[in-house]
């Protein structure tokens, strides 16, 4: 392929406001899949959606960037690699928020590290999970708290902030993200698509 081919980001809805906003801001449009951030509850089912979806863009001749962690399947880099797609270098989605160092901090803390975007798609996960407020506080009793790193793009609503207190019984609290980590991820990423 040459380096006016096409590429297509498949991207776990995770990052839908960070994306858009990466791309707004570096005037860039390229096609964008979105996968659902609950297809993580189950990894056969994320597995086979995104060999599904790789083989699609592979069979349009485009190049193809994946927004997903090398720890969100077991054989990730093998599956990646297999449909020739690149992808970035973080283990999941809040190392490419945040670096593996601040990450690792954080979980040493005791601290469960969320997005707003993952505060709003934990309905969908805990319904797929087939959870109900028991079973979220039983197994997110092991957290201290819960730190939401905002970038300030979509922020939580207070009624949001409280109602995910009211469901998991933990500490909420929001922490400003600077997103220049998770931007030089993205610009790497399409860097090396292109070449």
């Amino acid at each position: 392929m040459n380096t006016d081919t096409p590429i297509t980001l498949v991207a776990c809805e995770i990052f839908a406001d960070e994306l858009q906003a990466f791309l707004k801001k570096s005037g860039l449009d390229p096609e964008v899949v979105w996968l659902e951030a609950a297809l993580h509850t189950d990894i056969s089912k994320l597995k086979s959606k995104l060999e599904c979806t790789l083989s699609a863009v592979a069979d349009e001749q485009k190049r193809t960037c994946l927004l997903y962690g090398n720890s969100c399947l077991p054989d990730a880099k093998e599956v990646f690699s297999h449909h020739g797609a690149q992808s970035f270098s973080a283990c999941n989605c809040i190392e490419a928020f945040l670096g593996r160092e601040d990450k690792q901090k954080f979980e040493a803390e005791g601290c469960l590290i969320m997005t707003p975007g993952w505060v709003r798609v934990w309905p969908s996960i805990s319904a797929s999970l087939g959870w109900d407020a028991v079973d979220v506080r039983m197994n997110l009793g092991r957290y201290t708290k819960i730190l939401v790193f905002d970038p300030g793009i979509n922020p939580l609503t207070d009624e949001e902030v409280i109602n995910f207190f009211d469901l998991t019984g933990l500490i909420v609290e929001t922490v400003p993200l600077s997103l220049s980590h998770f931007d030089g991820l993205i610009a790497n990423l399409l860097s090396m698509a292109r070449t």
